[in-house]
């Protein structure tokens, strides 16, 4: 019985000096690794502030990308540190190909948007800051945080929204260098078509002074890219309450926003000071037949 009771003791028995060492050597690599992964994100930070040899996109991009990435890096070095007295690590190379298998067949969603997203990041379809559209829904967003696996936007309406990069199968991307703008009016047919045309271009002639910083240049050239100008009447069957025209302009992706509201405001004022007549839509009530056999 004596016998018994003492091989119990020994199984239940504890090193407490190997506990301390194994929690202490976890500690020092939760640490470290993480000391490590925090100043090189510190250095790149600095690096950027510093030069100027990339887009403020393009850095805000790259440093999502890595603040994403670390938190998986930090994860792995410190799950192989907590197993690496119990296990030996070449065992587990050796065993890594029947590994991966399980591990791919289990977890192939995840493989597919990690796949995807390194596509997306490296092919520049989006950065950090963009306003896009995904999967052609109206309501579209900018782009908060991206990483290998998930792309974060921000919704008009303030909400997060988190987004597979798997799923992810078609994107309106409204920041690539420039953008367009290309606003209209619809004016009565009673309006003259010339005096409406000379208005515009006073609205455009004002936009291109205003709007200066906002207007595209060609970096070779130094030249506007296009300036404010009127597009002109559009075809007559376009509208049949009154004549379409439209005016134009390319400006940067960053200053679309604020350069379309201007346009609008400028334009929806210069009317009302001109007075010019909107076309009025006319709805036609038909009576019904009379039953004059009754």
């Amino acid at each position: 019985m004596t016998e018994l009771t003492d091989k119990i003791m020994d199984f239940f028995e504890i090193d407490w000096v190997s506990v301390r060492d194994y929690g202490i050597s976890i500690i020092l690599t939760i640490v470290i690794t993480y000391a490590l992964i925090y100043f090189i994100r510190f250095l790149i930070a600095q690096f950027f502030r510093k030069t100027n040899f990339i887009s403020e996109k393009k850095e805000q991009t790259i440093e999502s990308v890595i603040k994403n990435t670390s938190h998986y890096v930090a994860f792995f070095i410190i799950v192989l540190a907590a197993i690496r007295p119990f296990v030996d690590i070449k065992d587990i190379l050796v065993a890594g190909g029947v590994i991966g298998i399980v591990v791919g067949l289990g977890a192939q969603k995840i493989m597919t948007d990690l796949l995807a997203g390194f596509f997306m990041i490296f092919e520049k379809q989006f950065q950090r800051g963009d306003f896009v559209h995904i999967n052609g829904e109206l309501e579209g967003g900018t782009i908060e945080d991206m990483g290998f696996r998930v792309v974060k936007i921000r919704l008009t309406n303030g909400k997060l929204m988190t987004v597979p990069n798997g799923e992810i199968r078609k994107v309106e991307n409204g920041n690539v260098e420039k953008r367009r703008i290309f606003e209209s009016v619809i004016i009565s047919f009673k309006e003259n078509p010339s005096r409406i045309e000379e208005l515009l271009q006073e609205v455009c002639d004002e936009l291109n002074v205003r709007h200066k910083e906002y207007l595209k240049k060609d970096l070779q050239t130094g030249e506007y890219v296009e300036i404010y100008q009127v597009h002109g009447l559009s075809s007559l069957d376009v509208s049949p309450l009154g004549f379409k025209f439209s005016i134009k302009a390319t400006v940067h992706d960053d200053h679309y926003l604020i350069a379309s509201q201007e346009t609008k405001k400028l334009l929806a004022q210069k009317i009302y000071d001109h007075k010019i007549m909107m076309p009025a839509q006319q709805v036609v009530l038909q009576e019904p037949e009379k039953d004059f056999n009754h």
